[in-house]
């Protein structure tokens, strides 16, 4: 129930040396309810393999109950040293000191922590007769859940995966493969047009691809292959979008990009069985102020009272609606509508 998080978890982190990316992450993650619920219930702990990951978990639930417990201020010590433990372990060695460090690649990381903590084997069945078009593309998705499922499910892949499908299409339109992949978050390209929108970010990153000169291939069958599509099965009860905002010519995009706070309808973009129960709105969002080479991350945040609130580390400050579009937003948080 949201009525549980009214008025609460409005507790500011300590900054222990280049850890605001780390602060940032981690309001926009204490404000998924039903994460949040899902590790309040207590029966992950069942669950739990033994493996470094686990570390980074309990620790995370450690933390995400003292967020909840009282608003002050508090450091994310604990959890952050069982990050660069499990983080040394596994080689990732960009989260094993305090250096500034990209949003999305660690938000990445802690959320495959999580996944690894609990995952385990899944049996899932597959029922029906195979009769359109779509009959054949749910077949390959959920051929691909069963065998993802069989080796690594846990409740993460309900809360914060989607399921996209690359589609190639010959000259008469019709279908030569589709190839579905599991997503955890969406990173979208910003077109060069005046007063660009979210949904304009989504149009370009679906937008069909023409197959020509050097590009083009035939198949096996001998037909030309002329459009390649990213398509979407289904999208996560949780979807995290970053924008496209640092280039390969270490150069940040600062277009301002207006994005919706309720009622995102991605409707539109979806090939499954039930398109229009895609909505979402807005719940947090990760900015960041400066250039490439360094910066600052802070979140703008929706509490269960539809007050919106500025965490920057130790602050926490109520915002305004009219405040929250700059074109330093970097990372979204939306939540589908029940």
């Amino acid at each position: 129930m949201e009525s549980n998080y009214k008025d609460k978890g409005l507790t500011g982190l300590t900054n222990l040396g280049n850890t605001c990316f780390i602060n940032t992450t981690l309001q926009c993650l204490s404000h998924t309810y039903s994460f949040n619920d899902f590790l309040k219930k207590g029966k992950y702990k069942q669950k739990i393999k033994k493996k470094p990951e686990a570390l980074v978990l309990m620790e995370w639930d450690k933390l995400r109950d003292m967020i909840w417990g009282e608003n002050c201020i508090i450091s994310p010590g604990g959890f952050l040293t069982s990050v660069q433990k499990v983080a040394k372990i596994k080689g990732k060695h960009l989260f094993t000191g305090f250096a500034q460090n990209d949003l999305p690649e660690f938000l990445t990381f802690i959320i495959d922590c999580f996944h690894t903590a609990i995952m385990r084997e899944v049996s899932m069945k597959i029922k029906g007769t195979v009769l359109t078009d779509k009959d054949k593309v749910a077949k390959k998705c959920y051929s691909m859940m069963k065998d993802m499922y069989k080796k690594e499910y846990s409740e993460l892949l309900d809360i914060f995966y989607g399921i996209h499908v690359s589609c190639v299409k010959g000259t008469q339109d019709n279908t030569l493969s589709c190839n579905p992949e599991p997503f955890l978050m969406l990173d979208l390209p910003i077109p060069n047009v005046k007063n660009t929108t979210l949904v304009n970010c989504f149009d370009e990153y679906t937008k069909k691809e023409i197959l020509d000169e050097d590009n083009q291939y035939i198949n096996d069958e001998g037909e030309k292959v002329v459009v390649k599509q990213i398509e979407f099965w289904k999208f996560p009860d949780v979807l995290i979008v970053t924008l496209k905002r640092f280039t390969n010519s270490m150069q940040k995009n600062q277009c301002l990009v207006d994005f919706p706070l309720d009622n995102l309808d991605l409707s539109k973009y979806v090939i499954g069985y039930d398109p229009k129960s895609f909505n979402y709105d807005l719940y947090g969002i990760c900015n960041h102020s400066g250039g490439v080479m360094g910066g600052h991350y802070y979140a703008y945040v929706k509490n269960a009272n539809n007050k919106w609130y500025e965490f920057n580390d130790a602050r926490v400050t109520e915002v305004s609606e009219d405040k929250l579009k700059t074109p330093s937003a970097y990372c979204f948080f939306y939540r589908k509508k029940k």
